[in-house]
């Protein structure tokens, strides 16, 4: 039974509801007196000690009231004071404790006198029944920049900072989410009991936290406003959870006001339009637009591909017109590789009359406030009409069914890997690294400084979009992240979500007025969108495409073991295989031992002399196995009467085949295809360590191998796991797994 709560036992002048005292050191943000801001936890069901709030006036003695409060509440008593600059109350000597009726106006008025000589005289008092103790733990909120209110819960007290022991979840949460964190967050084990103390009540934790970011919650009411929220501690004991201090900043104006979004943009021609217009390719100096002229025509588009240019008839081979209006057919997509400074007038001719203007140029926002303001210019030109601009500073669209490109010689097989990335460097990267590793892609799209159409307008298309199955990323920044962090919700256990973030190094440490903003940075807040959504997040560009060939291979397989899970790595080499482990467990992976009777199984068959069958499963793979060595070996543990793994790392010693052999990789690919024709039903992903050691002959003959039977291939042990890892995730979140809703 949580402790009952009261009104207010004495109220002389209390300060007026939601009136923020303005923050002297940022200017448009106040925080709200704590007594306000528990008589709004109350109202939400949340418990606070019983108190007494007494105001401060001009005609009365800075103790007077305190005496007869503290009578009328059970001692020991705790005396607050309260006012402006009174935000880290401790800090400045603005808490005692341990007091009773007799002791407390005294305390009072040494409080005053030394808050009063430090520049911060107090408003008023707060006085409250001291609790006994329990588990303190910290619940926060903070405004993200790009993701909105983020939810903190973690270890309290004066351990808030010096451990950091917390975890993040975006808001809203759900039973679900709040039931995660709380099951999660690092502090979890202390809410279990020790040394003889009974457990917390965790359910009246989840209550808590969904009174504050759950549905009709503190964050719904409190809405933009709302910069940062901080309760601190929050005791847990077997009789509930009790908020003991809570502080509240709030904004004068909504934060994070975006304009409104294009609603429901149909994307379809911009990766496959109708017609392409070019705007900067020259007669007789040859530049960016000549070059996509040159890459239009390589992948085949020709018949309606048209260049713009004042006086030339044709250039590259390429019909050439003084106007849009002057084109004979219809054109969606406008590419515009002139000046930064002749950008403007260009887009303004265009707009309403195609559907997708693409600003390759480069001088706009990311060179200053000259470059900001041609920013602004375009912004105003294309919003409110039908016409949407990509970029600047971009290099545009890859689809090879819809005959998009942006590099000469790009591949021309289609695929479901669909990306968004925020770099245009990166995108040529990874189209072209992506082809040499064998993913095919459905859609790539490079949105630059994505000042229109951004990450979350295409996440949400892409959602829908039938001929995507996976979803990658790269951002440097969110612009929308609301809408993104929805899109993302949508997706998640639909089509897996892969997202690589640059520059987060860059963002700094916001200065903020309580601890929760202080913990709650980028890498912090990519997390909890992670555990909301489903994504998994990769650290690597290597990763990303190693993760996105994965999941194009896995992501959607219908002939999943029942009740698989787990990992099982198998291949010669004890070290390797520690290796292996290693890097298992930093992609949060279970490398779940071998039952007892599959080992014995095994030993009985020759394997494990003087090696491990427990798992990682020791094979001796080499130039001189027999052929079936690896099918043989994982048949006593993948087929029937085995264990269900999900997923299955091979690894090999490329080396070995040079150093013991004279038949190259041969006895590799016959090993490997005897194993695929087995068909097992787990995911297998092969890392061929010291592959560079092969002639690239032989590199070829083995990659080829791996992408004609769709094997993929992983040069490192770290790589592999996190692409196992993703795949993992995204069967975790997928609906026919666990509870609608639950949040791993």
């Amino acid at each position: 039974m949580t402790p009952p709560t009261a009104p207010d036992a004495t109220t002389r002048q209390a300060p007026a509801a939601f009136d923020p005292l303005p923050d002297r050191d940022r200017p448009g943000q106040g925080h709200v007196p704590e007594p306000v801001v528990k008589s709004m936890l109350r109202r939400h069901g949340i418990h606070t000690p019983r108190s007494a709030v007494i105001t401060i006036t001009d005609q009365t003695a800075p103790d007077a009231g305190l005496a007869e409060a503290a009578a009328d509440l059970r001692a020991p008593v705790v005396l607050k004071a309260w006012g402006q600059g009174l935000v880290h109350k401790s800090d400045v000597g603005a808490v005692r404790l341990g007091l009773d009726a007799d002791s407390v106006a005294a305390a009072g008025t040494d409080m005053w006198q030394r808050l009063h000589a430090a520049g911060i005289p107090p408003h008023g008092w707060l006085v409250e029944e001291q609790h006994p103790g329990g588990v303190e733990l910290i619940v926060g909120v903070v405004r993200d920049e790009s993701f909105g209110h983020v939810v903190l819960l973690g270890l309290g007290g004066i351990a808030t900072e010096l451990l950091d022991l917390t975890s993040l979840r975006v808001a809203p949460l759900s039973p679900a989410d709040a039931l995660a964190l709380v099951e999660s967050f690092p502090g979890a084990p202390l809410l279990t009991g020790s040394r003889g103390r009974p457990p917390a009540d965790r359910d009246a934790l989840v209550s808590l936290l969904l009174a504050i970011a759950g549905e009709g919650g503190v964050i719904d009411e409190l809405g933009g406003r709302l910069a940062e929220f901080e309760c601190n501690p929050v005791v847990a004991t077997a009789d509930g959870v009790v908020a003991l201090d809570a502080r509240l900043t709030m904004a004068s104006s909504p934060l994070g006001a975006r304009q409104a979004p294009e609603a429901g943009t149909d994307f379809s021609r911009l990766f496959a339009p109708r017609g392409v217009a070019v705007v900067g390719a020259s007669a007789n100096k040859p530049g960016f637009g000549n070059r996509f002229l040159a890459a239009y025509r390589g992948i085949g588009r020709t018949n309606d591909l048209y260049a713009l240019h004042p006086s030339a008839t044709e250039i590259d081979g390429v019909p050439a017109y003084p106007s849009l209006d002057a084109i004979p057919g219809s054109v969606d997509y406008l590419v515009v590789a002139v000046p930064a400074a002749r950008v403007p007038e260009v887009v303004e001719s265009a707009v309403g009359k195609v559907k997708f203007i693409h600003v390759i140029t480069g001088g706009f926002g990311e060179m200053g406030t000259a470059g900001k303001d041609l920013e602004d210019r375009l912004v105003a030109t294309v919003r409110g009409t039908d016409t949407r601009l990509l970029g600047p500073n971009c290099l545009g669209v890859f689809s090879p069914a819809g005959q998009q490109t942006f590099t000469l010689g790009s591949p021309r097989e289609p695929g479901t890997v669909s990306v968004v990335s925020q770099s245009g460097g990166l995108s040529g990267d990874l189209v072209t690294a992506g082809d040499h590793r064998g993913i095919r892609y459905a859609k790539l799209v490079s949105i630059g400084n994505a000042i229109d159409v951004n990450h979350a307008d295409l996440v949400e298309w892409l959602v829908d979009d039938t001929d995507t199955e996976v979803i990658g990323l790269y951002l440097e920044g969110v612009q929308d992240g609301d809408r993104l962090l929805r899109a993302l919700r949508r997706a998640s256990g639909r089509k897996p979500v892969v997202v690589l973030t640059g520059g987060s190094s860059r963002q700094g440490a916001r200065a903020v007025s309580s601890h929760t903003g202080s913990m709650a940075g980028a890498p912090k807040v990519w997390q909890a969108v992670a555990k909301a959504t489903g994504i998994s997040l990769v650290h690597t560009l290597d990763d990303l495409l190693g993760t996105l060939g994965y999941l194009q291979r896995y992501a959607h397989r219908t002939h999943t073991p029942e009740g698989a899970e787990g990992l099982l790595v198998a291949g010669l080499g004890g070290g390797a295989s520690v290796l292996a482990a290693d890097a298992a467990d930093r992609a949060g992976l279970t490398i779940t031992p071998l039952r007892q009777e599959l080992r014995t199984q095994l030993r009985d068959l020759g394997y494990g002399a003087g090696t491990s069958v427990a798992n990682p499963l020791e094979i001796p793979i080499g130039p001189a196995s027999p052929v079936d060595i690896l099918r043989d070996a994982l048949e006593p543990v993948l087929g029937e009467g085995g264990q269900p793994y999900a997923d299955v790392l091979v690894h090999v010693n490329v080396a070995a085949y040079f150093n013991y052999g004279t038949a190259g990789l041969t006895p590799l690919l016959e090993a490997l295809g005897s194993l695929l024709q087995r068909g097992f039903p787990q995911r297998v992903a092969l890392v061929s360590r010291n592959l560079d050691i092969a002639p690239p002959a032989d590199q070829e003959r083995l990659s080829a191998f791996a992408e004609r039977n769709g094997l993929r291939m992983f040069r490192s042990f770290d790589e592999a796991a996190v692409a196992i890892g993703a795949a993992q995730r995204f069967d975790r979140y997928r609906p026919a797994t666990g509870p609608a809703g639950a949040r791993p």
